[in-house]
């Protein structure tokens, strides 16, 4: 099966750049909030997000491909 380029970008490639991103951009900072660094509390914040956008992305474009029959 093709995956059509909106679910791949929604569900795949817009986690690992936020992901990496963060982990590049953030973890040579030396900020810390309430006890711990600021690159792990964006990364734990990244965990809904991405959650989110695997939904969005199963919802919108590839429910259609899976049917409730058997």
């Amino acid at each position: 099966m093709v995956r059509s380029w909106p679910s791949v970008l929604i569900g795949f490639l817009i986690p690992i750049v936020l992901i990496v991103g963060g982990i590049l951009v953030l973890g040579p900072l030396h900020v810390v909030i309430a006890d711990f660094p600021l690159v792990f509390i964006w990364i734990f914040a990244c965990m809904p997000l991405t959650w989110l956008c695997l939904w969005i992305s199963w919802c919108f474009f590839d429910r259609k491909f899976y049917s409730n029959e058997e």
